[in-house]
């Protein structure tokens, strides 16, 4: 069946798809190879989900899915982790003479990160499911809201200690997208939050997080430059 929310969600699927294939077209994929592979492993990931989604009746999906997604979302939050982790590197290759001074900060940045996402553990446990399955979906999507939130904080923290050392870091290309990445986890574990905790309905908020994702895969395309139109 196809309602808004099924077609914002395809309408992500193809954005980010397109944006994989512009990375590629423009050879910029070289340059982001662990983001170039998330993106194209998030479009391959999207596509098995419509598979496993036949079946569905109205908002309640198959077993099958179920299970496809418990197993598919490790893959995908390990593969976000090693796109902070190519990113945040490359941003702070520039400023080599200066990275052994400033590793205390990041340090603690990340220990910030880590604590602060945390805060809202206690409560998110107390919405666990009965079952077994439901207290297992419970699990991982607090795993997605923890590990993303902890991206999103350590990344703005990463930015402003970049910013802080550079005045004219903001015109880095790396920077901008940093700043993206964080933008991307925050919107992750805000949804995630929000289905945990169940405020609303997972359907009105997957609607709205594909209109963001969708945002920001298209505001992220002008982040980057084709090397025939990059500034010498």
């Amino acid at each position: 069946m196809i309602d808004t929310t099924n077609v914002l969600w395809y309408c992500s699927i193809s954005v980010q798809f397109l944006f994989c294939v512009y990375l590629v077209w423009t050879r910029l994929g070289k340059a982001y190879p662990t983001f170039t592979a998330y993106l194209a492993l998030s479009v391959i990931a999207s596509l098995c989900a419509v598979y496993f989604m036949r079946g569905a009746i109205g908002a309640r999906l198959p077993l099958s899915y179920t299970y496809y997604w418990l197993c598919a979302q490790p893959v995908i939050l390990l593969a976000q982790i090693a796109v902070v982790l190519e990113v945040n590197a490359g941003l702070w290759k520039e400023h080599e003479s200066i990275v052994r001074q400033m590793r205390p900060l990041l340090l603690f940045a990340l220990l910030t990160a880590l604590v602060s996402a945390a805060i809202p553990v206690r409560s998110e446990i107390a919405h666990a499911g009965s079952s077994k399955l439901m207290a297992m979906m419970h699990f991982e999507i607090l795993v997605k809201r923890y590990i993303s939130s902890v991206l999103a904080i350590f990344l703005l923290f990463s930015a402003t200690l970049l910013l802080i050392v550079d005045h004219k870091g903001v015109k880095n290309s790396l920077f901008r997208h940093e700043g993206m990445l964080a933008a991307y986890f925050g919107i992750y574990a805000l949804s995630a939050f929000l289905i945990d905790m169940g405020f609303t309905r997972a359907i009105f908020v997957n609607g709205y997080v594909s209109s963001a994702l969708t945002l920001c895969f298209v505001l992220w395309i002008s982040v980057f430059k084709p090397p025939s139109l990059a500034s010498p």
